[in-house]
């Protein structure tokens, strides 16, 4: 029986072998005809890339070359207009030296056209205006005569060969190619009456950006002109020199390379040399390659990897998972110790023991944050008992009325009121219309301090905000701050308070304004209520700013808000608050 049983498991054992293999084969056959497919697919994608790039770069070059011929045929009716029309032009004379001052400003206006038509065609280097019997040649740069020193050897050139080639007036522009030195260019003039207007085109920089709008691509940009001469970049390898020479003279062409022509007006024509296997279409060929053996090396790893993952971490996790949900039974991670993992071994004993100390941790910050917004809340409360303070207000306010002190009673009076809603307990919110009669107790007292007209004092309320409840003092404070830093002796202030609704999206808010016309925040004042850092200033630490916005974050997170401004730069102070409603 035994050995039956026994011989039963080992064909069990080797069907399921088998059965694994033909899996294994079903599965990987597929993988490798994607593969397969995916590697046709990328070289086919090669070679459509190429023809896209192919015509991305002729299109792109036609279009700048089609641009430059636009500007060249505009600058051709320009320079005619401008010559015939301009009386600048005209009034250069025979005979002009630098010295001839009467001359400055037709020169200076002629300068200032040149630069405007040099901002309107980009690819232009120079626009010049030349008289040929006084050898004169003002650019948008400046004006070289026949003694001109430093002058550059461009400007040299070009009156060099304005001298020659303009003896006779023109029957319409003409535009040839020069060489001088290591650079090419296309001058373009019209001459009339021995005056000459034109502009210089350096062929390095049609060149240039040419490479610049193609520059993912290997290309090489070269001019043959009506007379054959061929003109490359300055930095053109001797190499694809000659390889452009051979193809100019003879139609022959580098193995693969595409070469594309345009007319360029009546200098000639522009050709673009595209190398083939260079610049990006040789690197999207090595990335598709690189892209398919990293597709087939992912594939095994990822195979491996996921059935290692799920039998080493998968499987104790997902333990380790149910052992936390007996934490409240108080019991341990790891009991029966079938984790199969060392670091769900090491921490399982310290896992329980490190939630305690977070729960503790939670609790005292709790407890510290219950215990700082109880003091400040009380911080306006005084710390003794205010009894003894107000029988002596009581004792000299008989005195004073036995004495007929008028002046002293009606302030004892005031005082005593005002100590009493301060004395109260702080901790509560107050009605709106209490904090205002406190606030007009305040205001007697000052003006008893002051005198009637050191200063004004207007409340004015708008909407129904009878049963709105503001935090004790918040609004005696703000008026406060403005009797302390907005009342001067020297001329009268005026203090305005605003109350009023407002409803937003998220609820009702009471908006309170408290205004003066004294000197205003400072900016150091500014920036420290906006950075929340101590304003100090004067040699004293002032807090009645800062208390407010700790009390309204304690009291309504971040729906309550203040802010701080000036009327105007250091005159008029403005704090706005915001308060949300409350049941």
């Amino acid at each position: 029986m035994n050995f039956w049983q026994k011989g039963k498991r080992r064909m069990l054992r080797s069907v399921r072998i088998r059965s694994l293999k033909d899996t294994s084969l079903r599965l990987g056959t597929p993988v490798f005809l994607v593969l397969m497919g995916l590697v046709v697919c990328l070289l086919w994608g090669v070679w459509e890339n190429r023809k896209l790039a192919d015509k991305y770069i002729a299109d792109t070059a036609k279009l700048y070359v089609d641009q430059i011929n636009r500007d060249m045929s505009q600058i051709n009716s320009e320079l005619i207009y401008l010559l015939d029309s301009d009386s600048n032009i005209k009034e250069i004379p025979d005979q002009i030296t630098s010295t001839d001052a009467q001359y400055y400003e037709m020169e200076q206006t002629l300068r200032e056209r040149n630069r405007v038509l040099k901002i309107r065609y980009h690819e232009v280097q120079t626009f010049f205006v030349y008289g040929q019997k006084a050898n004169v040649l003002i650019t948008d740069s400046g004006t070289m005569f026949t003694e001109s020193k430093g002058m550059t050897t461009l400007n040299q050139m070009l009156m060099s060969y304005l001298q020659i080639m303009t003896s006779k007036d023109s029957i319409s522009t003409q535009w040839t190619v020069i060489t001088f030195g290591d650079d090419d260019y296309i001058v373009g003039w019209y001459a009339k009456n021995k005056k000459v207007i034109g502009c210089v085109i350096n062929l390095n920089l049609i060149f240039r950006t040419i490479r610049a709008k193609t520059e993912e691509y290997d290309v090489i940009p070269f001019m043959v002109d009506a007379r054959g001469r061929v003109m490359t970049q300055a930095d053109t390898s001797e190499k694809y020199k000659n390889e452009i020479i051979d193809f100019s003279k003879a139609g022959k062409k580098k193995k693969n390379a595409t070469v594309y022509s345009y007319q360029l007006g009546t200098v000639g024509k522009i050709n673009l040399m595209v190398l083939p296997g260079g610049g990006i279409l040789e690197n999207v060929l090595i990335m598709q390659i690189a892209f398919v053996v990293l597709i087939a090396v992912l594939l095994i790893v990822c195979a491996l990897e996921i059935t290692a993952y799920y039998h080493r971490i998968l499987v104790p996790l997902e333990k380790f998972g149910q052992k936390l949900e007996e934490l409240e039974k108080e019991q341990s991670l790891n009991e029966d110790g079938n984790n199969n993992l060392l670091e769900l071994e090491s921490v399982s004993g310290k896992f329980k023991e490190l939630l305690r100390k977070i729960q503790g941790l939670k609790i005292a910050i709790y407890e510290k944050e219950l215990a700082e917004q109880k003091a400040e809340l009380e911080y306006t409360q005084e710390q003794i008992k205010p009894h003894f303070f107000l029988n002596c207000l009581s004792l000299i306010h008989g005195i004073a009325d036995k004495n007929n002190e008028g002046e002293i009673v009606e302030i004892t009076t005031v005082l005593s009121d005002y100590m009493r809603y301060i004395f109260q307990d702080s901790k509560k919110q107050r009605d709106v219309e209490e904090e205002l009669e406190h606030i007009e107790a305040y205001i007697r007292i000052q003006k008893l301090r002051y005198g009637e007209e050191a200063f004004s004092f207007e409340a004015t309320t708008d909407g129904d905000i009878g049963e709105w409840k503001v935090p004790s003092l918040l609004i005696q404070t703000l008026v406060e701050n403005s009797v302390v830093h907005g009342v001067s002796l020297d001329r009268k202030s005026e203090i305005s308070l605003y109350l009023t609704n407002e409803t937003y999206e998220d609820g009702e808010y009471l908006y309170i304004c408290i205004s003066d016309t004294g000197n205003g925040f400072s900016k150091e004042a500014l920036d420290a209520i906006e950075n929340d850092t101590p304003i100090i200033y004067h040699g004293r630490h002032h807090v009645g700013i800062s208390n407010i916005k700790r009390r309204l974050a304690l009291m309504y997170g971040e729906r309550a808000s203040i802010m701080c401004s000036n009327m105007d730069e250091n005159y008029g102070a403005v704090v706005e608050v915001r308060l949300p409603k409350t049941e």
